[in-house]
């Protein structure tokens, strides 16, 4: 007995539960309101409706889902009119900005959304429905007084980035305009009339100009007209520099740039200006075969426009045309003179030139090899031949030699020691294979590991 009491005392418990659980779940049906079939059409409130699933949602996130979705549309209400006057239509116009920003600044508007109001919700099985408002009036007169004071805001930007130029911390100047135009951002479409030093002018207007005349105004100065340099031969430091100035040759730091060479050699193609303005491209010294090849130096927008943190801004800037140079680099032939001692048997050979002929001949294509003018590089030869016996009626003679390559500076640039066997009929045979078949080791193999060496 006492069982069924206890089994019929837990089913009344397991139909409470499920009473409690279908209370919290349940909602109080209602017809559907017009609003949901048809949006409501106002001369005096924006409108925004919509609607989220509720099958596999929690209500929070369904009703958060719903009410987001609702002031999306009451913002898509809000049409965004870029006027002629404004600094979006001016920089479309003279920078043949074909993006269009509207979207942005309307998201950048409705960002700015308050004062709109919960009208009604409805609900079925399977949709939560939220209707929103927002006063046309009231919106303007709030927009209105957000705009002034951020066109203030702005201005007292614009007056520090004057402020600083006129002391030539140009960078920081630069960073407080661009900080100024992103305050301005979600009114660019829009006349920004204000006061500026005793004149009515679109801040806007303004404020971007003096970005576009900040970077058109930089100039890449060289010091000369064109660079010479030798193939292969460190360059001396400065060589490859030049600096970046403003209209009146005043030294502009911070700025970054992006470098590009015709020729092989450059290390690195972006660098930035340092406190007196220069700039050292990153070229220790020029790989390309002797030729006129060509350097050419631009303002890098793209790291330009990183002072700007909001994406748009960023790609307005970036969009603003930047400076270039080019200049003429003749790359030349290095001098080479070869020196060589070649023996036989520990004397002198005959032919005492083999093997500098054979180099000599290698290497006219990449040197000017005389050692009249002061050489940029200094080839020695030393080599000799040793008997080393006799076997089945043929003489066996050693060749040893050693190749070293250095440049002005005494440093070695390339060496090569190496000793091979040769035979012959007699000695003289012998050793004048011995040179033949260096001579042509020197031209399979030598002759390509010494250009290398160069060239590292």
């Amino acid at each position: 007995m006492k069982k069924i009491q206890i089994l019929i005392l837990l089913q009344l418990l397991v139909i409470v539960s499920s009473c409690q659980i279908g209370k919290k779940t349940t909602y109080e049906k209602k017809p559907m309101p017009e609003w949901v079939s048809t949006k409501p059409q106002s001369s005096m409130y924006y409108v925004g409706i919509s609607s989220a699933p509720k099958k596999g949602f929690l209500p929070g996130d369904y009703m958060a889902n719903a009410q987001q979705k609702a002031l999306g549309d009451l913002s898509a209400g809000i049409s965004v009119n870029i006027e002629s006057t404004s600094v979006l239509s001016i920089i479309e116009h003279n920078y043949n900005i074909n993006e269009n920003f509207s979207s942005e600044i309307t998201a950048s508007t409705n960002q700015q959304l308050e004062g709109y109001e919960l009208v009604d919700t409805w609900e079925d099985d399977n949709f939560y429905w939220v209707y929103y408002r927002l006063s046309k009036s009231h919106y303007q007169a709030l927009k209105e007084e957000k705009k002034q004071q951020t066109i203030l805001d702005a201005k007292n930007k614009y007056y520090q980035a004057t402020e600083l130029l006129g002391r030539q911390l140009h960078y920081n100047a630069f960073q407080f305009y661009v900080e100024a135009l992103t305050a301005l951002k979600p009114y660019l479409g829009e006349s920004t009339l204000t006061d500026i030093n005793g004149e009515e002018k679109d801040l806007g207007n303004v404020v971007f100009t003096s970005i576009a005349d900040f970077v058109n105004n930089l100039k890449i100065v060289f010091d000369s007209e064109e660079i010479s340099a030798k193939k292969g031969v460190e360059l001396e430091h400065g060589t490859f520099s030049f600096r970046i100035v403003d209209e009146n040759n005043n030294p502009v730091s911070s700025i970054p740039v992006k470098i590009s060479f015709t020729g092989t050699g450059l290390i690195r193609n972006s660098e930035v200006s340092s406190n007196d303005g220069r700039i050292f491209c990153s070229l220790k010294k020029i790989k390309s075969s002797p030729n006129i090849e060509t350097i050419s130096v631009s303002i890098d927008m793209v790291s330009f426009s990183r002072a700007a943190k909001d994406p748009m801004i960023r790609s307005l800037i970036k969009s603003i045309p930047a400076s270039e140079t080019k200049i003429r680099v003749n790359v030349e032939k290095p001098y080479l003179a070869v020196y060589s001692e070649e023996k036989s048997l520990g004397k002198i050979r005959e032919d005492s030139s083999r093997l500098k002929t054979t180099f000599e001949g290698l290497l006219s294509s990449e040197f000017i090899i005389n050692d009249i003018n002061q050489p940029d590089f200094i080839l020695n030869i030393t080599s000799n031949t040793i008997e080393n016996g006799k076997y089945y009626d043929e003489y066996q003679v050693t060749i040893s030699y050693t190749f070293d390559l250095v440049d002005n500076k005494g440093n070695v640039i390339y060496r090569k020691t190496s000793s091979s066997e040769y035979t012959g009929k007699d000695l003289k045979a012998a050793d004048n294979k011995a040179y033949i078949e260096v001579s042509k080791s020197i031209e399979r193999i030598i002759i390509r590991e010494l250009i290398s060496a160069v060239n590292k």
